[in-house]
């Protein structure tokens, strides 16, 4: 009798295991026991704006920072639907509705045209890409590369998107390098576009706010160390086109004393630059092109290296500044004279923001508190950059499983929006990275065609690939619209 019983209970569980089957227009249901008792999240009315506070952030509500206002009064009541999505704002409520036609807008502005996820301009002049787009036609007389940096979290960790957007843009406007790289990484081989290795740099990161010093850090949020004997060593790679060799190598940094930096391209010798001590960000170039840079600094007592730049010096730039586990609040105390300085050296024509994993949680529907603290950080990033366009991507697909299937989280829809309203709060530019991704449940088909990791949330090098090329898609939109 029990054996019976145990038998009964192992073929049930084998049947919640099977898989979807299809056949003739028909389709299996997936086999769930707790069906009747189990709470459907796209059923939930989630009470209040659930007010998010990213761990080890609390100092940037201390002191009365204008990022500490969170106000409680975002809608109560909020319906997702699985369809595309139009979003009609009030003063008190917000409502989700079904679209059908082939261009959705959302408020005023279209958000699709054909096959194209448009960017959307939030600028009171609509001017938000003039900046960029002014770069790009003089690009042949601008003296430097056009340059868009891409700040994110573990979605584009190991230049997963921006490597493509890179060698996309650098093939059809010339360019070659990877930009902005770090002293050090923890895990080097995950990226492909450089190969990167060196010892000996202590890292202060974002992710530790309270052991860092706030007077050194830049838009990268984090700086290095040098022990004694630092090393670090970039090489070109052919894995990514334009990867393999570059014209200009940097090395950025900090010296508040005198010291000395020792640099190497290729197989030449090393060459010693005499540093003279300050606070101020400094920078040493070598020209020439190469496949490999190297850079070598002493325990110096308040040295701090930024980072290295591998360039051409025309063409397209795009930097890679991801930091895993970061919403990208604290870039609202970005000092300004810090970031002046850094823009005489390394000037952005686009800053695009790509946050939300670290935020967005299945429980969570109302963000409000997060967009109103974002639109705060674009704000001063626009005052930091007066002459930089700021680009805000939604966040990407996510799925989780439910009743024995894997959807779309309806919290992806919820932080979508809240940050669309940040982009319109601060009067800057929205591309929506959830429809370019296909929408509802897209995350499933970038698992099937092995474009994204298991987890249904972060996309791989080859789904990053597919994602820039929708990037660069809309991108090339605008310039066609301006005859470029």
């Amino acid at each position: 009798m029990v054996a019976l019983l145990v038998l009964s209970l192992v073929f049930l569980f084998l049947l919640t295991q099977l898989p979807v089957l299809e056949w003739g227009g028909f389709a299996t249901k997936p086999v769930d026991l707790f069906s009747d008792i189990r709470v459907d999240e796209q059923d939930l009315d989630l009470p209040g704006d659930a007010e998010w506070q990213e761990e080890g952030t609390e100092w940037l509500n201390e002191g009365g920072d204008s990022l500490s206002s969170v106000e409680k009064d975002e809608p109560q009541n909020r319906q997702v639907v699985p369809d595309t999505i139009r979003v009609q704002e009030t003063a008190d409520t917000l409502l989700v509705t079904n679209i059908s036609s082939d261009t959705a807008e959302v408020g005023n502005l279209p958000r699709r045209d054909g096959d194209v996820v448009l960017f959307e301009d939030f600028s009171p002049g609509k001017n938000g890409l003039s900046h960029l787009l002014s770069s790009l036609k003089e690009r042949a007389s601008l003296g430097r590369p056009v340059r868009l940096a891409f700040l994110g979290d573990s979605f584009i960790e190991a230049d997963i998107f921006t490597q493509d957007v890179r060698s996309l843009l650098q093939s059809r406007y010339g360019g070659s390098g990877v930009g902005y790289v770090s002293m050090h990484s923890d895990f080097p081989g995950f990226r492909r576009s450089v190969v990167q290795s060196g010892e000996g740099w202590e890292v202060h990161s974002v992710l530790k706010p309270k052991e860092v010093d706030w007077k050194v850090m830049t838009l990268q949020q984090q700086y290095f160390v040098p022990l004694e004997g630092a090393t670090a060593q970039y090489r070109g790679t052919t894995k990514i086109e334009h990867a393999d060799s570059w014209a200009l190598s940097r090395f950025v940094f900090i010296a508040r004393q005198d010291c000395s930096v020792e640099l190497k391209i290729a197989d030449g010798e090393w060459q010693v630059f005499p540093v003279a001590g300050s606070h101020e960000v400094q920078s040493l170039a070598v020209e020439g092109q190469t496949p490999r840079f190297q850079v070598r600094v002493g325990n110096t007592p308040g040295f701090a290296a930024i980072g290295v730049w591998l360039d051409d010096v025309q063409g397209i730039a795009v930097d890679n500044i991801s930091t895993r586990g970061y919403s990208g609040l604290s870039l609202g105390a970005l000092s300004r004279e810090r970031v002046v300085q850094m823009d005489s050296i390394v000037p952005y024509d686009a800053i695009v923001l790509q946050y939300g994993l670290n935020v967005m949680t299945p429980e969570i529907l109302h963000y409000g508190s997060y967009a109103r603290k974002m639109t705060e950080v674009i704000r001063h990033l626009r005052e930091c950059y007066p002459h930089t366009d700021i680009i805000l991507m939604g966040v990407g697909d996510r799925s989780r499983k439910a009743n024995g299937a894997f959807v779309t989280m309806p919290a992806v829809v919820a932080l979508s929006e809240a940050q669309r309203r940040a982009a319109r709060s601060a009067g800057v530019v929205f591309w929506d990275t959830y429809e370019a991704m296909g929408g509802h449940n897209g995350m499933l088909d970038y698992v099937a065609n092995g474009q994204a990791n298991k987890d249904y949330t972060h996309i791989n090098h080859k789904g990053g690939k597919r994602l820039a090329t929708e990037f660069v898609k809309s991108l090339e939109y605008e310039m066609n619209r301006e005859g470029l």
